[in-house]
């Protein structure tokens, strides 16, 4: 949602953003550029713009995700202002598979690196980024949805293969630790 409540909604298949009232009527349909071939998720800044995660192609007979894993800053008009990541790694500047997003207040964008089981956190510029360490019983495992309630100051983080949902309480901002 955003924060004008509206729902949005990003199409993997098509390619495409979407935004929907409360009340279930398409407010806009945006499609976005060509090289992002598997978006993940979407949130919508203050700015209008919003932030996608997307991986490549996906080879399902071998899970293999071939093309640009990245976190994108997109225009109203579906164009990629801004990038972070590239082709599949696990370094800091790379990812694999990024999924869920959440935002916090200064902007900075924390995204689920599904594959390589973390957290990275991304300043607003998208230019650099950093691990956010979260201290659980064996580590992430390959965490793929992030809820953050700000006013709460309240992580979520759902896991693809670990089967939990983990919980950070008295989280005031992405920073470098959590525990």
């Amino acid at each position: 949602m955003n924060n004008e409540h509206n729902l949005l909604v990003v199409s993997e298949h098509e390619r495409k953003l979407q935004i929907f009232t409360p009340h279930g009527t398409l407010l806009q349909e945006i499609q976005l550029q060509a090289d992002i071939k598997r978006p993940n998720h979407v949130k919508q800044m203050t700015t209008g713009q919003f932030v996608v995660s997307h991986s490549g192609l996906l080879f399902a007979f071998d899970s293999i995700f071939l093309g640009l894993h990245r976190v994108c800053l997109v225009g109203v008009n579906g164009a990629v202002v801004r990038s972070y990541g590239g082709q599949k790694e696990s370094q800091l500047t790379q990812m694999n598979c990024p999924t869920g997003l959440a935002v916090d207040r200064e902007g900075r964008v924390l995204v689920a690196d599904q594959y390589d089981n973390r957290l990275l956190v991304i300043d607003q510029s998208l230019s650099r980024g950093h691990e956010m360490s979260v201290c659980v019983d064996g580590g992430l495992k390959a965490p793929s949805s992030l809820w953050y309630d700000q006013s709460r100051r309240r992580l979520y983080i759902g896991e693809w293969s670990g089967g939990r949902v983990i919980v950070i309480d008295s989280l005031k901002h992405f920073s470098t630790r959590t525990n």
